[in-house]
């Protein structure tokens, strides 16, 4: 069965229409009159509204060159004490390095310093040293010398007297020849061993007679061996003996 369809009812409309308008009409009182309430409130929130800046709000172009300028100007003083910081790196770099150079010419100065006094002091050492040496040396030299000169004195004599003990033993061994007058002499070399035995007799002056010079030949070899000194480094002196041969000494 359909349902039955309502009919057009002008009276009804209308007082649906008068009782929204009059709900309308309380509710905007209702309102108006919370509004007027809450105003102190209101007053406050709209303030703080206005002093805080919604965290949403995009930048403008002011605040970007603001912040840009900002940027630049931190990136300035950033470079600026990078700068300032290299700087005094570098120049404490510098101080560190002048004062490592003047120690290590110090250093360098106080050991030659030290080298030029060692030095000095082997110097002065080794003068004494070379002195000591010397003075040693010309003491040894004049001991040597002085020894020499005794041994050559008493060498001396020893050769004086043995020359004169050999002239006496070839005069005692000497027989003048007949018919040979005084006053003949001659010169005779004689060679010796080390023994005192004649090697050799020669007359390297004659005396103008060859019978006297014959005959002190003769006396030489006869008369051997000869004297002569015990000490064995004086025989040098007698290998050859050289005498002037005279019987009336």
């Amino acid at each position: 069965m359909l349902p039955t369809k309502l009919r057009y009812n002008p009276g009804r409309i209308r007082a649906i229409v008068y009782a929204v308008l009059v709900h309308a009409l309380v509710i905007g009182l209702a309102v108006i009159g919370f509004r007027w309430s809450m105003a102190p409130a209101t007053d406050k929130v709209v303030q703080a509204v206005v002093v805080s800046e919604p965290p949403d709000r995009k930048p403008d172009a002011a605040d970007m060159r603001a912040q840009q300028e900002q940027e630049a100007r931190d990136k300035a003083e950033a470079e600026k004490r990078r700068e300032a910081e290299l700087k005094k790196t570098q120049e404490e770099e510098r101080l560190r390095q002048a004062v490592e150079h003047k120690k290590k010419a110090v250093e360098e100065k106080e050991k030659q310093k030290r080298a030029a006094e060692q030095e000095r002091k082997d110097e002065t050492k080794r003068r004494q040293k070379s002195a000591e040496q010397s003075l040693q040396e010309q003491l040894a030299a004049e001991e040597k010398a002085r020894q020499a000169a005794a041994r050559a004195a008493r060498a001396g004599t020893e050769i004086d007297k043995y020359r004169y003990l050999i002239k006496q033993r070839v005069t005692r061994s000497w027989n003048r020849p007949v018919g040979v007058s005084k006053g003949l002499t001659c010169d005779v070399l004689v060679r010796l061993t080390q023994g005192g035995e004649v090697l050799s007799v020669t007359v390297v002056r004659s005396s103008g007679n060859a019978l006297f010079d014959r005959s002190v030949e003769y006396a030489v070899y006869k008369a051997a061996p000869l004297p002569l000194p015990e000490d064995p480094t004086l025989f040098d002196n007698f290998r050859e003996i050289k005498f002037l041969f005279n019987p009336e000494e």
